[in-house]
């Protein structure tokens, strides 16, 4: 591995099948053609007053030779700081350091500052599942200030967003917001009993986070479910949240719990105006009418508890739900 590495130089680069050699002229040209494969992309230089920048070259050198289905492209930008504005602007590139960029199809999936190649092997990985689960609309073609592409894929974003998809708890909703200089926060709250409970909450709390920061601007909806929704219309958004229905909710996995058990059974729940709630349920009662009394004064009980204003309404009696 050390005299592969060791051989990374200009000519070696341009020796390679799958290296494409750009300079800063041409380079904006490349990256826009549309391209099937994952594209690495690494701007960098030769020049000895980049620090960083030789190790960087020998990590993509021999990542390139272990991937060969993949495409990869070295813009060599030579004087170093002579880089070409429009580069810089679409891709926020940094003036002393080495920048690794993954696309696809002109889209940029993940972003490596510096010559830390040990994170290559993940950000490959996670480009290949953001293709095939089909989240490529979250994704922008440059990352421009005032462009939330340029949060999305950052490690600590893409943690947060993988903790919300990977969450199966229904019903749920993530609110964004973006300010200047890249500054951002998110919220999501899953396990509502609505749709619209959840992208209530996840806007209020949101927005309670960003504007306690001394911000100006509001939150949006970036996901309703597990619908991608950020810059869509209230109208659109709207829609979206209506045709997302018949969930299976907490409350349905309490009446999964209730099945088995012997009759006669209730289930009882309150929601309150900013989308919590509580439940209550009993089994086992020598009649129905004793199963709703019970069930409906333990689940008051827990509401008053709560300070919930909503009263109580029975959910599920015996196997039928209300």
């Amino acid at each position: 591995m050390q005299s592969a590495t060791s051989s990374a130089n200009l000519k070696a680069f341009k020796a390679s099948r799958n290296i494409a050699v750009l300079t800063s002229t041409n380079a904006m040209s490349y990256i826009r053609q549309p391209n099937v494969k994952l594209l690495v992309v690494l701007f960098s230089t030769f020049d000895k007053s980049c620090k960083t920048c030789a190790n960087a070259n020998r990590n993509f050198y021999a990542l390139a030779k272990q991937h060969k289905d993949i495409n990869f492209a070295f813009v060599n930008t030579q004087p170093w700081r002579a880089k070409e504005l429009e580069s810089v602007l679409f891709f926020r590139l940094s003036n002393t350091k080495p920048v690794s960029l993954i696309f696809h199809n002109t889209k940029v999936l993940r972003k490596l500052v510096g010559a830390n190649y040990q994170k290559m092997p993940g950000y490959l990985k996670a480009a290949r599942n953001i293709i095939t689960s089909g989240h490529l609309p979250m994704y922008g073609n440059k990352l421009a200030n005032g462009s939330f592409s340029a949060v999305v894929i950052s490690d600590q974003y893409q943690a947060f967003l993988t903790k919300y998809l990977n969450n199966e708890k229904n019903y749920k909703a993530l609110a964004v917001a973006l300010g200047k200089r890249q500054k951002w926060t998110a919220s999501q709250k899953v396990g509502y009993l609505s749709q619209a409970d959840a992208n209530n909450q996840a806007l209020s709390q949101c927005n309670q986070r960003w504007k306690s920061k001394g911000n100006r601007g509001a939150c949006q909806l970036y996901m309703v479910g597990d619908e991608y929704v950020y810059g869509k219309s209230g109208p659109q958004i709207k829609a979206i949240t209506a045709a997302i229905k018949n969930k299976q909710t907490p409350l349905d996995k309490y009446v999964l719990k209730l099945k088995p058990l012997k009759n006669n059974k209730a289930l009882a729940y309150a929601v309150n105006k900013n989308g919590s709630w509580t439940s209550s349920y009993v089994f086992n009662h020598s009649s129905v009418r004793s199963a709703t009394k019970a069930v409906l004064a333990s689940c008051e009980k827990r509401r008053l508890q709560k300070n919930m204003s909503s009263p109580c309404s029975l959910y599920y009696v015996n196997d039928r739900k209300l």
